[in-house]
């Protein structure tokens, strides 16, 4: 993907961190945060210009050069990892916050268990978990073959991936964190949601 298209994700900040800023900015100066699956870094950039102290990480060696080589402000270091290997490396309550931009639909349903029991036991009290994963209004959405409910694959050599229904993002995370702030983006068809760890 990073290969066939320079630009991609490259440019001003998300709207998601938009959304994500007035939750973030609870926490208090500096909070940490952990950035999954970061790509080139432009959400990054802006939680570090923002005073956070930012860990971000991405699978894609191309993504992290590219995000390297942009000029940027605060504490910020990306490296090269996947999502669970980052956070099974990380102590125990020591991440005031966990964001993820889009990256929860590439994962399988047991990554997505061992995330969340990660996600738990590396954010401290209180801390929260940002995300934001594709709803099932998504246009792409159904292309393909359906895996399993609400995943499709689209070729043979082509990862699977999932969208949300307004039931599956109430029940993500249910058992482990509390419901902060849900609310689906219809223009871009991405539900963003901000959990805490009680």
């Amino acid at each position: 993907m990073y290969e066939k298209d320079p630009d991609r994700f490259l440019g001003e900040p998300t709207r998601f961190f938009h959304w994500s800023l007035p939750h973030l900015v609870r926490l208090g100066s500096p909070a940490s945060v952990l950035d999954l699956g970061c790509g080139p870094g432009r959400d990054s950039r802006a939680l570090a210009s923002a005073g956070f102290v930012v860990r971000a990480i991405d699978h894609s060696p191309i993504a992290i050069e590219r995000a390297r080589a942009q000029p940027a402000s605060g504490a910020l270091r990306f490296e090269r990892t996947d999502a669970l290997s980052a956070l099974r490396a990380t102590a125990s309550s020591s991440v005031d916050a966990v964001y993820a931009h889009a990256l929860y639909m590439i994962l399988s349903e047991e990554e997505l268990r061992e995330l969340l029991r990660e996600l738990s036991r590396t954010l401290r009290p209180g801390g929260l978990h940002l995300f934001a994963v594709r709803s099932v209004t998504d246009p792409i959405a159904r292309r393909g073959r359906e895996v399993a409910p609400d995943v499709w694959c689209e070729g043979p050599h082509t990862t699977p991936h999932r969208y949300y229904r307004t039931e599956s993002v109430a029940a993500f995370g249910r058992a482990s964190f509390e419901r902060v702030a849900a609310e689906l983006a219809p223009d871009l068809h991405l539900w963003y949601v901000c959990d805490r760890r009680p």
